[in-house]
């Protein structure tokens, strides 16, 4: 065998090899899976992203369930829970796990601490620019994409008849212009109040979340929670297992969704996404309110049409 061929024969080895593994780089990023307790959904580019039993964030593709972290260490799974998480871009996926917040590549199958401190942090949300606000009992922390922290809101802010001692923050959710919603838990009276900040941090708005749905629909519900802020509006789950539209910027109420399973049970919605502002729709994590023990994933037509079972899960799995 001649050298010139010997060479030719090497590069196109090479060329074979290199191929191979840049085709395994790009597929095995995403494995097939499937659902089996959902907790948070979002939605990025029309695609569906699942928080999966606090441990894997998995998409939805075209009719197949990807784990997007499979890959992630065992040591990081045994001791971290994942609260929350943001899709920040279809490769960068930030996972909130109480103390730390991660940022996630799926794409390199890389996971860099960018923020951690000693305080617990239930909820997050993300801004257009790229700064994430975490929320814990007394305070509300504003982290550049580069890991600076700045104390953004605290407890001692609010108005003083606010400040009760058992009171705590329990959600914050980003809004038109940056504005963010803040969610206040208050035993005395048992209320759920919402202070709308502008982006210095001052309150420009207060809303009681019980007494705006008195106004306007007839309930018995003692305690209501935000689930989300999307399309200008707040939705509201109250006990009594009733979704609510709300748009602060005109204050139209508008109830989404409300099904009894008899007398005494309810569905209850725990988190959705809208999916088409053409036809007003939304895909919704559901439960009972007996055990809540298993979620369900429904789609929710423009006319108030539940479709059951629209992405299966364990417990609707045959």
């Amino acid at each position: 065998m001649s050298k010139k061929l010997q060479v030719i024969i090497l590069i196109v080895l090479s060329l074979l090899i290199t191929v191979t593994i840049t085709a395994c780089s790009t597929t095995s990023w995403k494995v097939k899976s499937q659902l089996n307790n959902p907790t948070q959904i979002e939605v990025h580019e029309n695609y569906l992203y699942f928080l999966d039993t606090y441990s894997a964030i998995k998409i939805y593709d075209r009719g197949t369930i990807y784990d997007l972290t499979s890959w992630l260490p065992e040591g990081f799974k045994k001791e971290n829970i994942i609260m929350e998480f943001a899709v920040v871009n279809p490769s960068e996926i930030a996972a909130l796990t109480g103390s730390s917040l991660y940022m996630i590549d799926v794409r390199k199958k890389e996971i860099k601490k960018i923020f951690s401190d000693n305080d617990n942090y239930t909820s997050m949300d993300l801004d257009q620019k790229g700064n994430f606000y975490l929320v814990s009992a007394k305070q509300v922390l504003k982290i550049t994409p580069e890991g600076e922290k700045t104390l953004f809101f605290a407890f001692e802010n609010l108005p003083s008849d606010q400040q009760q001692e058992d009171a705590y923050f329990s959600g914050i959710f980003v809004g038109k212009n940056d504005h963010l919603f803040v969610e206040l838990h208050q035993r005395i009276p048992f209320s759920s109040i919402v202070f709308e900040l502008d982006g210095k941090g001052s309150i420009i708005n207060t809303y009681d979340l019980r007494k705006i749905i008195a106004k306007s629909f007839s309930t018995t519900s003692s305690t209501t929670r935000i689930l989300d802020y999307q399309d200008f509006s707040l939705y509201i789950v109250d006990t009594g297992g009733n979704l609510y539209k709300y748009r602060p910027g005109t204050g139209s109420l508008r109830k989404l969704f409300d099904i009894a399973l008899d007398n005494f049970h309810y569905w209850r919605v725990i988190d959705l996404v809208k999916i088409s502002d053409d036809f007003d729709e939304y895909i919704l994590l559901v439960t009972d309110s007996d055990t809540g023990n298993f979620v369900r994933v429904w789609k929710l037509l423009k006319d108030g049409t539940p479709i059951g079972n629209f992405i299966s899960t364990e417990v609707t799995r045959d």
